[in-house]
């Protein structure tokens, strides 16, 4: 029969000592404490007699199915050196804090709610985004999501991987937004296996100039249609082409910000991507395409109503696939630009960008400056660029 522990306290060099047994402990482990005075561990040895008291009452109660389960749950930690209490404590605190956690709806909505200041396009594609991953995955409480379920509902939208890293992008930062937060202690989507594409830079899609002569001679009216006005597409598509500038940003771009005079294009912060400043500069070429455009209709926006849909068939009349291409004009800027230019400083500063690696992943094409003219040669009938630029 295992004897009952005594609860004495001794003088020591280092102070009144008062020995722990592990089945007081709040370790489970044997201590050692070491107090002041006589009278803090003559306390602390009374106040150990009552825990161990109240622990035999409790003792007394326990079933043969608990104590036959604390049993194998003591085994199981065994080899983790945990005693069941703090398994027990752990598991309590971890209930608690996946209670307090919201659903991944709930913490899309909040993502949203949190970004009043973002794009309309990242706003747009997070709403997108949310009605369109399953069901099932956006009902998951945040703390349970893992790896496995993030890939099983990318692959189960996108039917393959046109647009899978670009929703595993918003789900990182959904998900990131809860790290910050303290919800969850790691974002899951760092553990996502991403297959990677050595090739991957070498498919950006970029136009060849009978590609780009076809889009712009496109942009005219047509007898039938809906949207059959679409001459006045073309200085919107010159300023993509030439220019280099985003098409969400050419979509807020006024005549205000286009100056002939000073050779260049404002973007402003509230219609730059990254709202940040900065000009573009207005090339020959460039200059010739807004010249045409008579002085009364240098006024409002630069691109018509329903751009979009003008847009659109602009590019399907030129016979140009607009999913292929997308964002095609930005990439031929910057990849004939710096076939014929060579400044790398000058088309970061057009294009916006502020790292190297960028152009290296998309505009540092096997173009010669020879195989790039012709690009800058695609003008309106009639026009040629001046003698000191040919």
């Amino acid at each position: 029969m295992a004897k009952n522990p005594r609860f004495d306290y001794r003088k020591t060099p280092k102070g009144w000592l008062v020995n722990i047994p592990g089945s007081v402990s709040d370790t489970g482990r044997f201590r050692r404490r070491y107090f002041e005075t006589r009278d803090q561990a003559k306390a602390e040895c009374q106040r150990l007699r009552e825990i161990y008291q109240g622990g035999r009452a409790k003792a007394s109660d326990i079933t043969a199915a608990l104590a036959e389960d604390a049993t194998r749950a003591a085994e199981l930690l065994a080899p983790f050196n945990v005693t069941l209490a703090q398994a027990a404590a752990f598991y309590a605190s971890h209930h608690d804090t996946r209670s307090k956690a919201p659903t991944l709806s709930e913490a899309w909505r909040a993502a949203i709610e949190n970004r009043p200041n973002h794009r309309e396009r990242t706003i747009a594609d997070l709403r997108a985004w949310r009605k369109a991953l399953p069901a099932w995955f956006i009902a998951l409480n945040v703390f349970d999501i893992e790896p496995a379920a993030i890939k099983r509902a990318l692959d189960e939208v996108t039917k393959g991987r046109t647009r899978w890293k670009s929703g595993l992008r918003y789900i990182s930062s959904v998900l990131g937004d809860c790290v910050k937060a303290g919800t969850i202690a790691e974002n899951p989507v760092k553990r996502v296996h991403v297959e990677r594409k050595p090739d991957y830079a070498a498919d950006v899609s970029i136009y060849s100039p009978p590609e780009l002569k076809r889009l712009m001679a496109a942009c005219r009216d047509y007898d039938e249609g809906i949207d059959k006005r679409c001459a006045s597409c073309t200085t919107a598509f010159a300023v993509m082409a030439f220019g280099g500038v985003r098409p969400e940003e050419v979509a807020k771009l006024r005549w205000d910000d286009v100056s002939l005079e000073l050779h260049n294009i404002r973007i402003g912060p509230t219609i730059a991507k990254k709202a940040r400043r900065r000009n573009v500069r207005i090339n020959a070429t460039l200059a010739t395409w807004l010249e045409i455009v008579p002085m009364g209709d240098r006024q409002g926006r630069i691109v018509p109503t329903r751009w979009r849909f003008k847009a659109a068939r602009v590019r399907k009349e030129a016979g140009i696939d607009g999913h292929e291409k997308q964002d095609a004009l930005r990439h031929s800027f910057g990849t004939y630009m710096l076939a014929v230019e060579n400044d790398l400083d000058a088309l970061k500063s057009d294009m916006g960008h502020e790292h190297v690696r960028v152009f290296f992943e998309h505009y540092h094409k096997a173009v010669t400056k020879r195989e790039a003219m012709p690009y800058w040669e695609v003008l309106p009938p009639g026009t040629m660029l001046p003698d000191d630029i040919n």
